[in-house]
């Protein structure tokens, strides 16, 4: 087994995250239509549905609670929020919900990131 892969930086929106940038988010601009909230609504059903629930208590107790339903309602309706604004503006509330979410509170690296190869431009404007 191998860990090569066609994929390239421009097939993953977080890629840049990976070498502790944050990511322009320009697949919101470009690609307007393709933004939805799947993801977020997603997490509430883990939330409600059993099967995860006792996952859940068994590996990480202070993930669930009534904290973690707000927190996913929050996500949920930032998302909508965003989704509503020009493709635009997208991108840069984008990142300022990446840096809420993310980067706040949180100490810089003991280490340093090595440089990101080169994208291939999938998300410029044609």
């Amino acid at each position: 087994m191998s860990t090569r892969t066609p994929a390239v930086p421009d097939d993953f929106p977080h890629f840049s995250a990976w070498y502790g940038r944050v990511p322009s988010f320009e697949h919101a601009r470009v690609r307007a239509k393709d933004f939805h909230c799947r993801d977020q609504v997603f997490h509430m059903r883990q939330l409600v549905d059993a099967r995860y629930y006792l996952h859940w208590h068994y590996s990480d107790a202070d993930s669930y609670g009534p904290s973690a339903y707000f927190q996913a309602a929050e996500e949920w309706l930032r998302c909508r929020r965003i989704r509503n604004l020009d493709p635009e503006e997208r991108p840069r509330a984008l990142q300022e919900w990446f840096l809420d979410k993310y980067a706040k509170d949180k100490p810089s690296p003991v280490w340093e990131f090595r440089e990101p190869p080169a994208a291939i431009g999938k998300h410029e404007m044609l």
